[in-house]
């Protein structure tokens, strides 16, 4: 359906339960489009669905950090686009507030919207926190990030510390760009570089427990990078980035990511950070019919996966209130995290409970598949079906490989150059969507494209199309 003006909506009202069921879904982002997909693919019954996001694309932000690199491509999908498919009504607005009494959320606008179940997937509000640095949050970002990059190219810069803020445990994006920022360096020749990463983690990627910690412990020692663990950054001054314990650090850049507040809407029951407080079926506490997805909730990760995770109990709950044959599962958070590397993705996965992980698993070959940045039960394989030369495919986990690592890195790689050579003859003959299917195993692989092959698949698709 096509996208309606706010203004035109019916002031809020308490709905009568004779009309069909309506679910309003206010969020444009990872959990808002997971609980729309699931929603769908779990109710056989007549119900109105309406997704209110202030933005008109759903960004896939997990990507961004290999953009900079020109490894890979943010993508973006039309969000009316997709509520159409799903037989949904997009408005472009934002929320407000919530009335539960009444039954209804104020948007921005000033419009009113009634439901009969609301869930509330709009996200963490980011901050800026340490004055003086690049503040990266996903694909705005790319642009700054890649104009820093360039000084470090050109022999302009030679001191760059990647920050982690405190109180932040998805940590795992500032290691990639650290990692993939050394690979770029490396592979242009360039030397000199001084390149540290500070964090406030007694050991990297802490949530994936021991074994993740001396894994990128050994990857950033192998790479050149430092590492400040234990270490909370303060403030940059006269070239220095003064550190918790009066240590200072020489810098020329630094780059960090944003702290996350809760968005502390006024009807929404949250904690004192002003994230909404949600039980193990994403129930919003105290309020009925209002359920929570994503970073706005109170779970101490805030990681897409995670969020599409909440989403889909959210969705189960709701499809089963509304007659659905489906019994709701509560939310047994399962973190899986592919870390882009410069060289091949490590993949991390652990069982997780109020932030603590409970069983952990370090391998190199896929854990889950399709081997995705974000893994959702519906938005993974949605996300595949978009493009046309990948089969729609179900998350699902895989165990680790019994095989050596070493031996494996080596298969790995001597697939990646097979596949490269495949992609080179078969376009060399004419041949490009198999070219391009090949440069799909290559990302399956990978994570990311090599180096220049981006340029290389948008024109191989113009000869498609042509």
């Amino acid at each position: 359906m096509p996208a309606t003006q706010a203004s035109k909506l019916t002031e809020g009202h308490p709905r009568s339960r004779s009309n069909p069921s309506r679910v309003v879904i206010c969020g444009g982002g990872v959990a808002a489009v997971e609980a729309l997909l699931a929603l769908r693919a779990l109710l056989r019954v007549a119900v109105e669905v309406h997704l209110v996001a202030p933005n008109r694309r759903f960004v896939n932000q997990p990507m961004a950090v290999a953009a900079p690199f020109d490894l890979a491509e943010t993508h973006l999908f039309d969000l009316a686009e997709t509520a159409g498919e799903q037989g949904a009504e997009l408005h472009v607005d934002s929320l407000m507030s919530v009335d539960a009494d009444n039954r209804c959320v104020r948007l921005a606008s000033g419009a009113f919207l009634a439901y009969d179940v609301l869930v509330i997937a709009i996200g963490a509000r980011r901050r800026r926190w340490l004055e003086g640095a690049l503040h990266f949050a996903g694909a705005a970002d790319v642009a700054a990030f890649r104009t820093l990059l360039e000084r470090f190219d050109s022999g302009s810069d030679q001191r760059l510390a990647f920050v982690s803020p405190a109180g932040v445990s998805w940590t795992l994006p500032l290691y990639e760009l650290a990692l993939l920022t050394a690979s770029h360096l490396a592979d242009l020749g360039v030397i000199g570089v001084e390149l540290t990463v500070v964090t406030p983690e007694a050991d990297p990627l802490t949530v994936f427990g021991p074994a993740a910690g001396r894994m990128l412990r050994s990857l950033l020692a192998d790479r050149g990078i430092a590492l400040k663990a234990g270490a909370r950054a303060e403030k940059i001054q006269d070239g220095k980035l003064q550190l918790d314990s009066s240590a200072t650090l020489e810098v020329d850049q630094v780059v960090t990511l944003p702290r996350l507040e809760g968005p502390a809407l006024p009807g929404l029951p949250c904690d004192a950070s002003g994230f909404i407080v949600a039980d193990e079926y994403s129930r919003v506490s105290d309020l009925q019919d209002v359920y929570a997805a994503g970073d706005g909730t109170a779970f101490p990760i805030k990681q897409g996966g995670i969020a599409t995770q909440q989403a889909d109990a959210a969705a189960e709950a709701i499809a089963a209130q509304l007659g659905a044959a489906v019994v709701p599962s509560p939310v047994r958070p399962t973190l899986r995290g592919m870390l882009l590397t410069g060289i091949a993705p490590t993949y991390l996965r652990a069982q997780v409970g109020d932030g603590t992980g409970d069983s952990f698993e370090v391998a190199a070959n896929p854990l889950w598949w399709p081997p995705s940045k974000i893994a959702g039960l519906h938005l993974t394989s949605y996300i595949a079906g978009k493009n046309p030369l990948t089969r729609e495919e179900t998350l699902r986990d895989r165990p680790p490989s019994t095989q050596d690592p070493a031996r494996l890195q080596v298969l790995h790689d001597d697939a990646r150059q097979l596949a490269l050579a495949f992609a080179e003859h078969d376009a060399l003959d004419g041949h490009f969507e198999s070219a391009l299917q090949w440069l799909e195993v290559i990302e399956r692989l990978d994570g990311v494209l090599p180096s220049g092959y981006l340029q290389k698949r948008a024109g191989w698709q113009r000869c498609v199309r042509e």
